[in-house]
Formats: structure tokens, sequence, C-alpha cells
């Protein structure tokens, strides 16, 4: 069994659409100031405690706990309205497992937030496997715990920041850098960089042996 991994926001899911207004909104209703836009995508893909971390510096437990609260209501709110994956997505992840390639989640997220965001922009019914963050642990960790789990005989991770690369290289597998994410500069040495779904199905079936080099 081949196994493609993918990060979601950044990778699949077009998170800009809802959560920069979920997260300004929500640091409104807890008594502070919102950051601009861009401070706010950079965070993307973090840890929720790290985007606490960043957001809440400074703020005692009782506003952060507030705080995690409102935001799982909000992003839930407005990811039903305006969820939606990249373009061409599905059709990547449908030609993926028509080859024969079995399709995976790995995020730093909780396995409910998983299943609310591929729910969301209509993904469910295409991915095989989903590992959350676990423990306090890294995405290195939950990467590792997947390939443990699914033993494929060859993998890829696909994703959009630094953290995904990490965990791709931690565990010995190539990685497909995808530059219409958030983290563009921090995955141009990936092993096949990507500018659309389109590029990252050319990219898995080459570094998984299943287009020539010179593309499909």
């Amino acid at each position: 069994m081949k196994l493609a991994v993918f990060d979601v926001d950044g990778t699949l899911n077009e998170t800009e659409r809802y959560a920069v207004r979920a997260y300004r909104e929500t640091l409104l209703a807890v008594g502070r100031p919102a950051p601009p836009d861009a401070r706010i995508l950079a965070l993307f893909g973090e840890p929720p405690q790290r985007i606490e971390d960043v957001l809440l510096r400074g703020c005692g437990p009782q506003v952060r706990g507030e705080f995690a609260r409102l935001i799982v209501k909000k992003e839930s709110e407005l990811m039903r309205k305006y969820g939606k994956a990249y373009d061409g997505t599905a059709e990547m992840l449908r030609e993926l497992r028509q080859k024969g390639i079995r399709t995976a989640v790995c995020s730093n997220t909780t396995a409910e937030h998983i299943r609310s965001v591929l729910s969301a922009i209509r993904l469910t019914d295409l991915i095989d496997y989903s590992q959350p963050l676990e423990g306090g642990g890294t995405k290195t960790d939950s990467l590792r715990c997947l390939l443990k789990k699914t033993r494929p005989e060859a993998a890829c991770m696909v994703g959009d920041r630094r953290f995904d690369k990490k965990a791709a290289r931690d565990n010995g597998i190539p990685f497909v850098g995808c530059l219409y994410g958030y983290g563009r500069d921090e995955v141009l040495d990936a092993d096949f960089v990507a500018d659309s779904p389109r590029e990252v199905l050319r990219g898995v079936l080459r570094l998984l042996g299943q287009a020539p080099q010179n593309g499909t």
C-alpha cells in the first residue's frame, strides 16, 4: 500500500475563507485587539496552544478558556457557511485513489475538528485515514504514529508549513511543498513544489514512483 499524507489548512482547506474572521471576532469578544490579517494567516496550521500563546500573550486562564470555547463555536459556524477546499482538490484526491494510492490527513488539531473541516469542505469520503495531534506531541510524532498504524510500503507528506516539512524529514519520507498555502517561503526546498492541487498530484505520483521524471 502506498500512502499520501496531507496537512489540512493551506493544503486541502482554503482556511482564510472563514478563519480570519472567526479569530478577529473571537478576540474582540474576549476583549483582545485583533492583529492584522497577515499575522493571523501566519498562524494557520500551528498547534492550538501556540496560537493561543501568540494571540493571548499575558492573558490568564479565564480569558484563554473563554477564547478556546468561543473560537470553536465561531469557526464551526462560519466554516459551515464559507468552508471550501482549494479548486481541484477533490479531483486530485479522487485520481490518487483511482491509482491505488491511499490518502490520509495529519493535522495539528483535534480529531473532532478534522472531521468537521473535512465535512464542511466535502472531502470526508476521499480520505482513508486521519491522524490528529495527541498528548502534546508534535507533527513529527503524529506522522510517526500514522505511519506505524498504516505501515505503507511507501509514503509521502504534502503540506505548506515548515513543521509539515520537518515531520516528513524526521520520518524519512519525501515532501511535497504547497506554494499556494500559508508558508510559501518555508517549503521552497521541498522534494517537489506545487502551485496547485493538480501539481500536488504530479508530485505525489513522482515521489511514490508512479510517474516518469518528466511528469504525467
